[in-house]
């Protein structure tokens, strides 16, 4: 007889296989137009057959993964329409979050940020893949200050599905560029009192971002 509280739970299940999946498709694992088989994920994250339905299903509302039918799943594929509508969402909701955390951005507040972004940086520099998690942590940091946690989770999504595409496109080229780091543009905006310039700041690091996406992907057929 198992020992109480060994067997996990039926949502702890549902939200270990919906982590594992979505960190499996940002991180490439499974590639645009991969085929997501249930038989499949049940042996790989070693779980039964609805939790990875669930998994699943949170992972369409993240426009992640496409249900297509008589096929069954496959993780979405990328377009550049979907990245241009995606980037252009997210210039206008982190825009606003900045906005709304403005009146929270204390000096000893952004001096922590600071500290995240030059770690970042370095990671960059060494080619350490942990600086993904430092570089959402830049931009969180500044967002959770906006006291809206709608707004915060909605920025959180589309994160999520533009991950996947900054990662396959850093294989080709860097989104920070360490001689003009717009991270450190929106800091020093900031501690200027330039709302309006941080904002600016933040649609060009959005912006190039978005750039260096379309470069590596113009003229390639759409992945999936």
């Amino acid at each position: 007889m198992p020992l109480t509280g060994s067997d996990p739970t039926p949502t702890s299940r549902v939200d270990s296989a919906y982590r594992k999946l979505r960190k499996a498709i940002i991180d490439g694992d499974y590639p645009p137009g991969a085929p997501l088989r249930h038989s499949e994920l049940t042996n790989a994250f070693g779980v039964s057959l609805i939790p990875i339905r669930e998994a699943i299903r949170r992972l369409e509302v993240e426009r992640l993964v496409d249900s297509v039918p008589n096929k069954g799943a496959r993780v979405a594929p990328i377009s550049l329409d979907d990245v241009n509508d995606v980037y252009t969402t997210r210039i206008a909701l982190e825009s606003e979050a900045l906005r709304r955390a403005w009146p929270n951005l204390t000096s000893t507040r952004l001096d922590a940020i600071s500290k995240i972004r030059e770690q970042m940086v370095e990671r960059v520099r060494k080619d350490d893949k942990r600086f993904y998690d430092l570089h959402r942590q830049v931009h969180f940091e500044l967002y959770e200050r906006s006291e809206s946690p709608w707004l915060v989770h909605l920025i959180e999504i589309l994160w999520s599905h533009t991950e996947r595409y900054r990662r396959l496109a850093a294989q080709l080229d860097t989104f920070v560029d360490e001689g003009s780091d717009l991270h450190g543009s929106i800091l020093a905006a900031i501690r200027d009192g330039d709302l309006e310039a941080a904002q600016g700041a933040l649609r060009d690091d959005l912006e190039r971002t978005a750039r260096l996406i379309f470069n590596a992907y113009q003229g390639q057929d759409p992945v999936g």
